[in-house]
């Protein structure tokens, strides 16, 4: 009597999965894995990786490696020209101080929220800020490779649910 081989966990909806990857642009580029791979912990359904990322992942088996490509406006959508501003250094007076080619997060002093803003460019009369997302307009190269997967514990599951909103957190909800 042969022994019987065990069911294969493969990634779906109340997973927790471990994964190994790297992520490039179409010119080779590193966005993360530079010095090697890098290892990313999530449950599955609860919107904690790229949409597209998850989808693309659901069905695979621990030990599985590979190769996909998550199209721009999959990942973070086209770049959005209306979202590039000019501002004058009268209406933006700190607009002085920034550096082009530079990244800046602000906060916004009323409600705390923070948003991102790269400085294109800077002249005598003003500057020109990009608000699109840096990947935005960008094609991602993921290799993956699934080092586990397991059933989330439901602390885990409790935890990442909303106490309010019940369904609501989890795709398709």
């Amino acid at each position: 009597m042969e022994p019987t081989r065990e069911t294969a966990v493969t990634i779906g909806e109340n997973s927790a999965v471990v994964l190994e990857y790297s992520v490039q642009l179409e010119d080779g580029s590193y966005v993360k894995g530079e010095n090697g791979p890098v290892f990313m912990n999530f449950i599955a359904g609860y919107g904690q990786v790229l949409p597209a990322l998850e989808l693309r992942l659901t069905g695979l088996e621990e030990g599985t490696e590979t190769r996909f490509v998550i199209p721009a406006h999959r990942a973070f959508g086209k770049h959005d020209p209306g979202l590039v501003k000019r501002r004058s250094f009268e209406e933006f007076p700190e607009g002085r101080d920034l550096v082009p080619g530079k990244w800046i997060v602000a906060t916004n002093p009323d409600t705390g929220a923070q948003y991102g803003y790269f400085v294109q460019s800077r002249d005598d009369e003003a500057v020109t800020l990009d608000f699109n997302h840096p990947l935005a307009g960008k094609d991602l190269y993921y290799r993956v490779k699934v080092v586990s997967v397991r059933p989330a514990l439901p602390e885990e599951l409790q935890y990442l649910r909303p106490c309010e909103h019940g369904e609501a957190g989890r795709l398709g909800g």
